[in-house]
Formats: structure tokens, sequence, C-alpha cells
């Protein structure tokens, strides 16, 4: 098992910058993901692991030796990392068994050695009965696992995969998220996943960074970025987080402050010490809404935009009384029973939010006045 660090790395195409003061340490036999939007730097970030692109800044370490520097530069056939590709990357020329083994025929490896090796990569991927088929002849996810296979016999401590699901089906995703699982966990190997969907991520890794405009905005557990968001980006990023503004944040104690949302009294979680500040900004997930007696006390008025039915559960859109330039939506589960519609009036409770760490998220500070500062929470609830 191989760790992997980028220490302060930049990178940038002539006066366009890519990456910007990256800072990460990969575990030894850590399952990472790297999530963002297209264009956010993600790609450049696994070249540069790999050695396919040199960083205008900073270095780039595999376990305690540095392969990237501004003095330093080793070639990708010398850092001992396989790659798995969008493409597959396959010889169409060569067998699957062929296409397995090649890496160690370049390596100089005894026939038999090299034999054996393929032998038990394929049997590991399930793939034994197609040893002598070319890679036309096979289906999309069985190219990939030949792409597995390729590294499981190289024997690679760490292992880069570039969007490698991003040509299959949904179903056939989902069945190589499990190869990818048990890959990982048979081969021990230190595996960074580059993605731009969530899903996967979040099924599949250790830990995800989440990346946008070059930058590295949180790396965490998957339930960790979902629940406890480090800024409004990333709680808008994962999970469709919605943000409300909220005044008057007092703690109440470890862990929990109470605060006025758009003039509800709530309470949240918070990470500890909280400290009151007069202005700040809470989250929550679409899920974390429900419909609520109009009776019942710290309920949101709102009135009823539109209705979707996204099979399994309903999206309703709605616009707050106490302010109808925010939107949002709440997700109910399909039981049979009558919904508002457009236009109808309801009445909203909140069963979780939290409260995104003070200065993370918004333009604002507790100097600024209290019209300046509601103005700047909708600049970012509308903008971001």
């Amino acid at each position: 098992m191989t760790s992997a660090s980028l220490l302060n790395v930049s990178k940038a195409y002539g006066k366009t910058p890519v990456l910007r003061d990256v800072s990460l340490n990969i575990k030894a036999g850590e399952f990472l993901a790297v999530l963002g939007p297209s264009g956010c730097g993600k790609t450049t970030l696994l070249r540069l692991l790999a050695g396919f692109e040199t960083p205008t800044e900073g270095e780039v370490q595999l376990g305690d030796r540095t392969v990237a520097s501004r003095s330093v530069m080793v070639p990708p056939e010398k850092r001992g990392l396989g790659i798995v590709f969008q493409n597959y990357a396959l010889w169409p020329h060569m067998s699957v068994a062929q296409n397995v083994g090649y890496a160690l025929k370049v390596a100089g490896l005894p026939r038999a050695e090299r034999d054996q090796r393929v032998r038990e990569a394929l049997e590991t991927v399930d793939l034994t009965r197609f040893a002598d088929r070319r890679p036309a002849d096979l289906s999309g996810g069985q190219r990939q696992r030949v792409a597995l296979a390729r590294c499981l016999a190289a024997r690679n401590n760490l292992v880069l995969l570039d969007e490698p699901l991003a040509n299959l089906d949904v179903r056939l995703r989902a069945t190589m998220e499990e190869e990818f699982r048990r890959f990982h966990r048979e081969s021990g190997a230190t595996l960074v996943y580059i993605t731009h969907d969530q899903s996967e991520a979040m099924a599949l890794a250790d830990r995800v960074a989440v990346m946008d405009k070059g930058r590295i905005l949180q790396c965490a557990s998957p339930r960790q970025l979902y629940r406890e968001p480090a800024n409004a980006t990333v709680a808008t990023f994962i999970g469709d987080g919605l943000l409300f503004p909220v005044e008057n944040v007092r703690p109440e104690y470890a862990g929990r402050v109470r605060a006025t949302l758009l003039g509800v009294e709530v309470t949240m979680r918070a990470t500890p010490p909280q400290g009151p500040v007069p202005f700040a900004i809470a989250t929550c997930h679409p899920g974390n809404l429900r419909l609520c007696a109009d009776h019942e006390q710290n309920g949101l008025d709102v009135v009823i935009t539109s209705r979707v039915y996204r099979g399994g559960h309903w999206s309703l859109e709605m616009r707050p009384y106490a302010d109808q330039s925010l939107t949002y939506t709440i997700d109910l589960p399909d039981r049979g029973g009558s919904l508002p519609e457009p236009g109808d009036d309801a009445r909203v409770a909140f069963d979780d939010l939290w409260l995104l760490p003070e200065g993370q998220g918004a333009p604002f500070g507790s100097t600024k006045t209290n019209q300046s500062s509601t103005t700047d929470q909708k600049k970012v609830l509308q903008c971001v």
C-alpha cells in the first residue's frame, strides 16, 4: 500500500490557473474519491499524481519520496502505479489475457510467473472464460474489468481511476460499483477515484474530496459531507442541500444552537464550540422538511408553487411568506394521501438543520449592519 500527498500544488496552463494551492493527504490503503463538476481541476489532479503533468508550484509525493516538484520529475512508468481510464485503454489486437499481461511482459517477468498472475487476476474479476477474446467482443463492463485485472496482475499499490463508469448505463454502473469495492478489498491498494457523480463517490469512497474552481473545499467521509458540509458550495452540491438565512445564533449546549430562521425559532446542530453570531447560514436537505399542522409551533408558512412526482416521492417547490424571493424544495414520500397543490398555503417544519461553520459560505460578518448583512445573505442564497 502506498500513500500519496499533494503539498501546496498549483497548476497553470499559460496564464490560466487550473489548480490553486491544493494540499491533500491520501492514506495508504484508502479509497479516496475526488468529486466535482466538469472543469473543476479533478482530472488535472489525477494527471499530476500519474506523472502526465508537472506542477507549476508545490510537490507531489508517493510514500516518502518526492516524484514531482520544480526540480524533480519522476516519469509515470517509474511511479509504480496503475491507471484505469474512462475509455479502458485496451489494445484492440490483443486478447484479454495478453492485455492483462502486457505490462508484466514489458517488465521482463518470467513467462510462468506472468501466466500465473494473469490467471489469478482474471479469476478475481470473473473473466477467466473470456481470456482468449478480443476487447471488441466484450461489453463495456467487461472491458472495464479487464482494466482492473491489469492493475491486479501488476500488483500496483496505487491505482488511479479516471471517471471509469462514465460510459456505462445506470444498471451496469451499479454492478461495476460492487466490482470496485471488491477490487479494493482484495487488492488492498490505495485507490484515487475521479468522478462528477456524487452517488458513485458517496457509495464507494472512504473519504470524498469535493473540488470547485481548482480548490479542494472539503475532504471528509461521505456521511460527514452530507450531514456537516463545511460551506455553502459543498452544502448545495451534496444532496441538493438547501440554504436558509438565520439570525441571532446563540449556543444552547455542546453541538447545538438556537437561532431565528425567517422569523421561526429553531434549534440546529453546529460545530462545537459555536459562539453567538448575529447572522449565519443554515442548511438541510429536501427530505429533512415535512408538512406540519397549522397549530404546530416553529412551523414556516409557505405557498406551494409546483408539484412533481419523481417515482416513490413527490417534490414540492415552495416560497416562504417571510421572503418570497427565496425558493425551496421539500421531498415527501408517496404514501397515497392528499398533498397540497400549486397555489395552496402550507406549513413546514424542520427535522434536521446544520449551521454552516462561522464565516464559511457567506460574505458577511458580525460587524456589518443588519440591512447590509441581510442583502448579502440573499445574494448567497440566490447565487450559490
